[in-house]
Parts: C-alpha cells; sequence; structure tokens
C-alpha cells in the first residue's frame, strides 16, 4: 500500500511537473499575442482620444470665437440704428430751422428804420 501511494504521488508529481506547463502552453498560447494587440489598440485608441480631444479644443475656440464676432457685429448694428436715428434727427433740425430760415426772409424788412415796411407785414 505504501507503494501504491508512493506510486499516485510519483505519477502525480510527473503529472504535475510535465503535463501542467504542456498544458498551460496549449491553454495560454496567444496571451502574449493577446496582450500586444490590447495594448496596441489600447495605444491606438489613446492616439485617437488625443485627436478627438485636440479637434473639440479648436473646435470651441472657433465656436467662442464666432461668438465674440457676432456680439461685435450686434454692437455694430446698435451703433449703426444709432448713427442713423442721431443723423435722423438732426436731419430734422436742419429741415426745421432751414423752414423758419425761410420764414425769417420772408418777413424781414429790407427798409431800415422806416415805418413802411417793406414787404408789408402784420405786426
Amino acid at each position: 500500500m505504501e507503494y501504491l501511494n508512493e506510486l499516485i504521488q510519483l505519477i502525480g508529481g510527473a503529472v504535475s511537473s510535465i503535463v501542467m506547463p504542456l498544458l498551460g502552453i496549449f491553454l495560454f498560447y496567444n496571451a502574449k499575442e493577446r496582450k500586444a494587440y490590447a495594448e496596441a489598440r489600447k495605444a491606438e485608441m489613446d492616439n485617437l482620444t488625443g485627436y478627438a480631444a485636440e479637434w473639440k479644443e479648436l473646435y470651441e475656440q472657433r465656436d467662442s470665437r464666432v461668438c465674440e464676432l457676432n456680439q461685435k457685429i450686434d454692437q455694430l448694428y446698435v451703433e449703426k440704428n444709432d448713427d442713423r436715428q442721431r443723423i435722423r434727427e438732426l436731419q430734422e433740425k436742419v429741415s426745421a430751422l432751414t423752414q423758419e430760415n425761410q420764414v425769417l426772409r420772408f418777413k424781414e424788412c429790407q427798409v431800415r428804420g422806416c415805418k413802411d415796411r417793406m414787404p408789408p407785414s402784420d405786426y
């Protein structure tokens, strides 16, 4: 019986020292290749993520620049409308003053210091 136990232990030791490494080789044959492939894929994804981050940053810069330009355009339109309003008011004032000047020219006396006004007037 002791021999049988020793024989079983000897066979078990031989199997575990020979068969297990062979079994490990066959089971994990592609493990290094898969690990290298996974690392390469991860590096590629990191690279693509870097490109995407750069493009996103450029887009955000462009978007902020467009917003700044739109605000500037809106400000210029407001200033333009203010200038147009001011021009319109000044034209109305000039027109009123021109009309008043014309009325005063009609009422202007051409003879100085006399009772007979030329042209005659009601006042």
